[in-house]
């Protein structure tokens, strides 16, 4: 954006003139800036949505959910290695026959 910053003023129209045209272009600048604002958030999903099939066809976020689904299963089940009778199955198979044998 290119501007005058060489202006004079010597009478009460100049300045008029002057403070015209600063609040004109001060006018255009905002609504740019509110253009801007209405299609950041449509850029931002637009982003996500790119990174996440982007991380799908990479397979990243498909190791990762498999990766936590062992995980899990691993801590229900207590089949973890190096784990005695561990996890929450073997748990609460434990608490039900203590309170069956009671």
């Amino acid at each position: 954006m290119k501007m005058k910053n060489n202006v004079i003023i010597t009478s009460f129209a100049d300045l008029d003139r002057e403070e015209i045209r600063v609040r004109k272009r001060i006018k255009k600048q905002e609504e740019e800036i509110k253009l801007k604002l209405k299609t950041l958030p449509e850029e931002i999903v637009t982003t996500g949505i790119t990174k996440i099939v982007t991380n799908i066809l990479n397979g990243e976020l498909f190791r990762s959910a498999i990766s936590i689904i062992k995980t899990v299963g691993s801590a229900i089940s207590g089949n973890k290695e190096g784990s005695e009778k561990g996890g929450i199955l073997n748990l609460i198979k434990t608490i039900v026959k203590d309170r069956l044998s009671s």
